[in-house]
């Protein structure tokens, strides 16, 4: 560590001399150092129009300042449990936030979320202002416009997911300019439309190693097709994605489970994603938030797997797992409903065998392994014992499911807030399971490519093919059962099953319950949290922001 950190120490100096010679305005300024990672490089958030902007690598510096707004986003989510707490596939184990259907439209999830984005929007909007009169390399310069359209195209996405259609600013703008009515749904669509198609022209389909996790023409790729397949645009979208499977050089990793920890970061199958390093302050709280009371870092379990996830895992062979084909200690029905049968050992042991790995792989159940401090394997018995020391003791201990997906193992990384591990926005499974969805919704009957491409993510997995002769609305719930399971906890799920139309059915008037079927709370998803509220602080300053449906 000596040598990185003496360099990380000259760097953050030299650039703290540099800022003193500069005037700043608009923008915050953030310093990151490092001499390998891109992460850690050395980026501004934005300095006088004046006296900046004049290099390549003032143009570098104003690219990497776009990334830091989406760490920053990604680092509240991450603080807050993660969208998938708000579905049907895991909860918040503290805060009800949007998980009752009571939370207030002045929330500071919503404010906070759209002034990020706008935030990045306009830094990505100074940029393509003034870096192409920058004297430069004309590759870095194609790069550095080829992200800011990415992002700008990104941040758009995002609110118009979150939020629905959206004031559009293509400039820099004063604070008295940038008053704007709410654009059409289409007009928000087509922006994002042109943007990546235009990122996909500058960017590169890969980089070396020291500029890895800068985003390419493939993540723009990818992110046109989830454009066209949240519009409804069928066909397009598997266009999108049938090419980037077929010409990017990204591949499936043979191991799910490295996918979710440090080692697996930079992997083939990711094709964006959010960097992180074992730094104070340049980490991820995903140990705190996700990890247990076992694991090094002693983690919170602030959000938690629910039962209904574990169950949707299927047998080995491919048929769904149902209670009533396993038996207690009396030999009877086995219940889930009654504390009595999970006090079976060898009852309980029968549920989890033979199911398909990714459960193993990506959830604590009882009787499994966790390695934890100092390397010890703990053994998660239950009813939980405290006293044995070697007994894996989980937060929540009256029957709880816990993440091992984004749980470091052993005792490598102590910072609890900080672990080094990327987390994925876009990874190949994703892009595959879209393009079935989107091929499948494009046709009247699924073909051997949608077949083709959901196998390969269950192939993986070491899991059966499906079934042949599937309908196409037997597909659908197919693809959406697979989106399940292959992706929780990465927080895809919430925008799913409301880009889906479902998430009334699945979540509103659900109880979280402990394994035991113990009630914990109540869900509620009203019909008006399909968006989220325009923020208050933003329509008293523009007027001309309308709201919502039925969050006035």
């Amino acid at each position: 560590m000596g040598s990185g950190f003496e360099c990380n120490i000259l760097k953050r100096k030299a650039m703290i001399n540099k800022i003193k010679r500069v005037i700043l305005y608009t923008f915050s300024i953030y310093l990151l150092g490092s001499c390998s990672d891109f992460l850690d490089r050395n980026s501004l958030v934005g300095l006088s129009e004046g006296d900046f902007w004049k290099s390549e690598q003032d143009a570098v510096m104003g690219a990497n300042a776009l990334y830091e707004v989406n760490r920053e986003f990604t680092n509240s989510i991450v603080m807050y449990g993660m969208m998938d707490d708000f579905t049907d596939i895991s909860y918040q184990s503290w805060a009800t936030g949007l998980t009752t259907g009571l939370f207030p439209a002045n929330a500071s999830l919503y404010s906070n979320s759209w002034g990020i984005f706008y935030k990045g929007i306009y830094r990505a909007n100074t940029l393509l202002k003034y870096v192409p009169d920058i004297q430069m390399s004309d590759d870095v310069k194609d790069r550095t416009l080829g992200e800011a359209k990415f992002f700008r195209g990104y941040y758009y996405f995002k609110l118009w997911d979150y939020f629905g259609a959206v004031p559009l600013y293509e400039q820099a703008m004063n604070v008295d300019e940038a008053y704007k009515a709410r654009a059409t749904d289409q007009e928000v669509y087509q922006f994002i439309v042109d943007d990546m198609t235009d990122a996909y022209a500058l960017l590169p389909d890969s980089y070396g190693q020291s500029d890895k996790g800068r985003a390419t023409k493939w993540a723009a790729l990818a992110m046109r097709g989830k454009a066209h397949l949240w519009a409804k645009e069928y066909g397009k979208a598997a266009a999108d994605f049938k090419e980037l499977m077929e010409n990017s050089d990204r591949q499936l990793l043979g191991d799910f489970y490295t996918l979710f920890r440090a080692a697996g970061n930079n992997s083939s199958e990711i094709i964006f994603d959010v960097q992180y390093v074992a730094v104070q302050g340049y980490g991820i709280a995903t140990d705190r938030n996700y990890g247990n009371a076992r694991g090094s870092t002693t983690g919170s379990q602030r959000t938690r797997p629910t039962p209904k996830l574990v169950n949707a895992y299927e047998m080995k062979d491919g048929t769904p797992f149902d209670f009533d084909n396993f038996t207690n200690a009396n030999g009877t029905v086995f219940d889930p409903n009654n504390v009595a049968d999970w006090r079976d050992e060898a009852s309980v042991r029968r549920l989890f065998e033979d199911r398909d790995p990714r459960m193993h792989q990506a959830v604590v159940v009882p009787w499994s392994t966790f390695v934890g401090q100092d390397g010890l394997e703990y053994l998660y018995r239950f009813p939980v014992i405290t006293t044995d020391p070697l007994a894996y003791t989980p937060v929540w201990a009256n029957g709880s499911y816990a993440w091992r997906k984004f749980v470091e193992t052993g005792s490598v990384y102590t910072l609890q807030d900080n672990m080094p591990i990327n987390f994925p926005l876009i990874r190949l499974a994703d892009v595959m399971l879209m393009y079935a969805e989107a091929q499948n919704e494009a046709l009247g009957a699924p073909d051997q490519r949608v077949y083709n491409a959901i196998d390969a993510v269950r192939s993986r997995a070491d899991m059966p093919g499906l079934p042949e002769g599937l309908s196409k609305d037997e597909m659908r719930e197919r693809i959406r059962h697979e989106r399940m399971v292959e992706l929780c906890g990465e927080g895809q799920r919430y925008s799913d099953i409301r880009r889906w139309r479902i998430a009334q059915d699945v979540v509103d008037g659900v109880w979280m319950t402990e394994f035991t079927g113990v009630n914990i709370r109540q869900r509620g998803f009203p019909d008006h949290y399909y968006l989220w509220p325009i923020p208050q602080s933003e329509r008293e300053l523009n007027p001309l922001l309308t709201q919502n449906p039925d969050w006035e």
